[in-house]
C-alpha cells in the first residue's frame, strides 16, 4: 500500500508544481525526512500519510478496488509512474 501511496503522492506534486522542499514547508517537517519518505528509506504513520494528503489537498483513502475493465497489474501505467516517481525524486 505505501508504494502505491506515494505514487499518488509524486502523481500529486508533480500535478501542483510542488517541490519536496515546498511539501516539507507545508507539513512543518525537514526536507531531508520528506526525500526519505519518497525514497521509502523510513517507515511513515497514518498521522504522517494523512498529513501528505492533506498538505497536497488529498483524498487520504481513496477508492483503491481495482477498477472495471482494469487488470490488476497494469505494468504499462506503472512504468509510467515509476518514471515520473523516480524524475521527482532526483529532483529533490
Amino acid at each position: 500500500m505505501a508504494s502505491a501511496f506515494l505514487r499518488r503522492i509524486l502523481r500529486r506534486m508533480k500535478q501542483l508544481g510542488v517541490s519536496q522542499t515546498d511539501l516539507a514547508n507545508r507539513m512543518r517537517v525537514s526536507r531531508p525526512y520528506i526525500t526519505k519518505v519518497l525514497h521509502q528509506d523510513v517507515n511513515f504513520s497514518f498521522r504522517t500519510a494523512a498529513k501528505l494528503a492533506n498538505a497536497l489537498k488529498m483524498d487520504f483513502f481513496p477508492d483503491l478496488r481495482e477498477q472495471e475493465g482494469q487488470s490488476q497489474s497494469s505494468s504499462t501505467e506503472d512504468c509510467a509512474t515509476d518514471a515520473v516517481a523516480s524524475e521527482l525524486v532526483d529532483q529533490g
